[in-house]
């Protein structure tokens, strides 16, 4: 029997109840859903008290939570890492790729090795849908040449206009663009894609990787919210009133894949991993709870905060990850080609990564991780441990908890265990910087 490995974020195989030589033995498939814009405080398992999210919450409570993952603040540099295991300054994607006129950076992939061509090597079916921004579709049609066989992508601009990626939406597929889709809901033509990619290789260890569009600005109505769809018009798309339902859509969304795999008979041998690219639009305020204080939490996508990168990361695989498991372990987005890699038995990258596989802790097996979490937009780049963050400014400040204002940068004489904290975190950030192989 072929296994599947759904990755809701991040899930890898591991060794709870009923784990033995024969299933170690199958090649998972695994289902990666990143979500846009979502941060963890969007979550009712994170403690968001805004949204309705009980699919999501499903996948947490029968599965793994990671309350410490971290992305880039921003898309591009978050998705490049994804893929390739590799931070911004080396897979060449350190900014958000959207200015078609100015911004001439993709990710190359005579230069860069994904997760999808490691396991395309490894005979696996790959497939992607959603949300691309790695090259413009429109002048670098790149999916393929990094290792997926089927894809459907929103193509951002179409004859020099940008275009709609929810209501009449417009999507490159295998090659061919279906411009202004009348009455259909992007992310809808997006899952029946993969469902259908699923359907027709599910006698074959396959890889499907939803980079789900929702719920990215603009704020319109999904199908569920009672109104007509139409493209918001210019400036009406600022208003968060749709937001909730867009977050609702995309947790029915995530609860639509887990029912397919079931309806298949695959649930049992599939991983699915959850995330959220970065942080929440900063237009969007949450209320969010610890479990003693409840604050509002304005979004900080595009901040180099807690709020800006620290996101949501959910695994969940029945019979071998252990039900309504929580890890603090630190993770960032470099992680996940690895674990990706090591859990379907996949060949290494042939370029250096910075990333660290977690499959031991999705086993439920002690093992060392990381001591700091790398983050970056532009040149600006910090290290994170549970208490410091220090960045190429030459700066230390204190971890604060999402909702509270920015701490100040020491500026007085550090005390013994600042100036510890400051040295291991200058050293950690040159590390990032000069790494050539694995550390």
């Amino acid at each position: 029997m072929i296994r599947v490995v759904l990755l809701v974020g991040l899930l890898a195989a591991g060794g709870f109840g009923g784990w033995s030589q024969a299933r170690a033995a199958d090649k998972p498939n695994v289902v990666f859903i990143v979500a846009d814009d979502l941060g963890l405080e969007c979550v009712q398992a994170y403690g968001g008290l805004s949204y309705r999210t009980p699919n999501l919450d499903k996948l947490a409570a029968t599965g793994m939570r990671f309350t410490h993952c971290f992305s880039n603040p921003l898309c591009s540099p978050s998705r490049g890492e994804l893929l390739t295991g590799r931070y911004p300054l080396h897979n060449g994607i350190p900014r958000v790729i959207y200015d078609f006129k100015n911004h001439r950076e993709f990710l190359d992939p005579q230069k860069e090795v994904t997760f999808a061509k490691l396991l395309k090597q490894n005979g696996y079916a790959t497939a992607i849908a959603g949300k691309w921004q790695l090259s413009f579709l429109h002048e670098r049609d790149t999916i393929r040449d990094h290792g997926f066989d089927e894809y459907q992508c929103w193509q951002i601009f179409y004859e020099g206009d940008k275009t709609s990626r929810y209501a009449n939406p417009t999507m490159r597929e295998n090659g061919k663009v279906r411009h202004k889709m009348v009455g259909r809901y992007g992310p809808d033509e997006n899952l029946a894609f993969l469902i259908d990619f699923i359907k027709r290789h599910r006698d074959q260890p396959f890889c499907v990787y939803y980079t789900c569009l929702l719920p990215h600005y603009p704020w319109e109505p999904t199908p569920d919210s009672g109104v007509p769809l139409k493209p918001a018009a210019d400036g009406a798309g600022n208003k968060d009133r749709y937001f909730p339902d867009m977050v609702a859509y995309l947790d029915k969304q995530v609860g639509q894949m887990v029912a397919a795999l079931d309806e298949m008979g695959l649930r049992e041998n599939t991983l699915v991993l959850f995330v959220g690219d970065n942080g929440t639009d900063q237009r969007i305020i949450s209320k969010w709870t610890d479990g003693q204080v409840t604050r509002n939490v304005h979004g900080g996508k595009g901040s180099m905060t807690d709020a800006g990168t620290r996101v949501p990361l959910i695994a969940n695989w029945p019979g071998v990850i252990e039900p309504g498991r929580v890890t603090d372990q630190l993770v960032d987005f470099s992680d996940l080609l690895p674990t990706i890699v090591e859990v379907t038995g996949s060949g290494a990258s042939p370029n250096p990564i910075n990333g660290i596989s977690f499959l031991p802790t999705l086993r439920g097996q002690p093992m060392t991780g990381r001591s700091w979490v790398h983050i970056q937009d532009h040149d600006k780049r910090q290290v994170r441990n549970r208490d410091y963050i220090y960045n190429t400014h030459h700066r230390l400040r204190p971890v604060v908890e999402i909702g509270q204002k920015r701490a100040k940068a020491y500026n007085s004489e550090l005390t013994p265990e600042q100036a510890a904290a400051r040295d291991q975190l200058k050293a950690a950030l040159q590390t990032a910087a000069d790494f050539k192989g694995p550390r």
